[in-house]
């Protein structure tokens, strides 16, 4: 996904700060939080594994203008936050997505329209062959947020 980052970066000026994240996420915005401390700035924590889905949805969608998200979490957790902060109004400019551990690559073959999973280690030019119906692709750097895949176009042998 393109809007997310492997890293949190501050974003100063805003009038309140949300940190949500798993256990491990909340960890990688350590730096963050301490900075909001040491400025003495307003922000709040949101814990995904304590929390349930409709709690967070409550308290992501309470926030008031001018706040600025913080999400970092595994692969899956993040694409649920994401939908729902997309859901509830959250601008790309408005939120940061921070992924923990590694992410497995999706593949939209251009033959047959499935989605292959590959290791994070493809690298965009690489050769890979579709689960389904075996062709040979190569992995562009063409991303789809909705189909949240890459393109891989038919090979040049």
């Amino acid at each position: 996904m393109n809007d997310i980052k492997n890293e949190p970066i501050f974003q100063p000026g805003k009038r309140h700060y949300v940190l949500c994240g798993d256990e491990e996420g909340l960890d990688s915005l350590n730096s963050i939080k301490q900075t909001l401390i040491n400025e003495q700035m307003s922000f709040e924590e949101i814990h995904l594994i304590s929390e349930c889905s409709s709690e967070v949805d409550k308290k992501l969608g309470m926030q008031k203008i001018g706040a600025f998200l913080y999400v970092a979490a595994e692969v899956k957790m993040l694409r649920k936050v994401i939908y729902t902060a997309k859901k509830l109004g959250y601008s790309s400019e408005e939120a940061q997505y921070i992924i923990v551990g590694e992410e497995n690559k999706r593949i939209f073959c251009c033959r047959c329209y499935f989605i292959s999973i590959v290791n994070n280690t493809v690298n965009i030019g690489e050769l890979v062959n579709c689960t389904a119906c075996s062709l040979q692709l190569e992995l562009s750097d063409h991303y789809s947020p909705v189909k949240e895949a890459y393109l891989g176009y038919v090979a040049q042998i």
